[in-house]
């Protein structure tokens, strides 16, 4: 009894020391993480098929251990503060004498809480038009969607990796029209914009896309 007590204790504590480096060892796949969030949550999955847990790693430091089920693994990392963070994990196995892999290849995480800045907004369109459709160009941040919208009817675009931006054959009622735009980053984070969108559709007016000034505005589709 006393033996299997002083082995029970020898064993508890070679399994709470720091497990030792074996190069030989594969290291588990990471195979999702969130890649970008306005949350506060970053969810990391993989495969780690031979290990009991794996370890987390943020940035280069531990944070945490996932158990290996069915080769598979989860964890969710609470994180603070706006940033990249670096994920990779390393597989553990073996009692009492526990082995650890290396390190994964990374994946980014990036939390962005941040709105779309409403003064870097820019579009164009033509304010009156005797086609029952417009076409709406601009700029905001790479990668954005942006929403046009009036009442229950709804047009989107997104915009390119330059910021660019163009919405064809958003609908118009004869008469005055107002949209709002709204602008969404790729995190989730939505500004609805201060200025309006105001075009006058006029069917029997001779206003049409030749009569708009800058040239470079485009007053109608079709």
């Amino acid at each position: 009894g006393v033996l299997l007590l002083a082995f029970g204790i020898f064993s508890y504590i070679k399994f709470n020391e720091e497990p030792l480096l074996d190069p030989n060892l594969e290291a588990p796949k990471l195979v999702e993480s969130t890649t970008i969030t306005n949350g506060d949550t970053i969810k990391v999955n993989g495969n780690a098929s031979g290990y009991d847990n794996v370890f987390i790693y943020v940035n280069d430091e531990k944070v945490g251990e996932a158990k290996v089920e069915d080769s598979k693994f989860s964890y969710e990392y609470k994180v603070e503060e706006e940033g990249e963070y670096n994920i990779s994990v390393a597989g553990v196995k073996g009692f009492p004498n526990r082995k650890i892999s290396s390190k994964s290849d990374l994946m980014t995480s990036v939390v962005d809480k941040t709105s779309p800045n409403k003064e870097s907004v820019t579009f164009k369109y033509g304010e009156e038009t005797n086609k029952d459709t417009f076409i709406l160009v601009g700029t905001t941040e790479p990668n954005a969607s942006v929403v046009v919208k009036r009442g229950t009817e709804i047009f989107d675009g997104l915009a390119d990796k330059d910021g660019n931006f163009r919405i064809e054959g958003i609908a118009l009622d004869e008469g005055k029209n107002v949209f709002t735009v709204s602008i969404k980053d790729l995190a989730g984070n939505e500004v609805t914009l201060d200025e309006k969108v105001r075009v006058t559709y006029s069917p029997t007016s001779s206003v049409n896309g030749d009569a708009v000034v800058d040239s470079n505005i485009p007053q109608a589709a079709g």
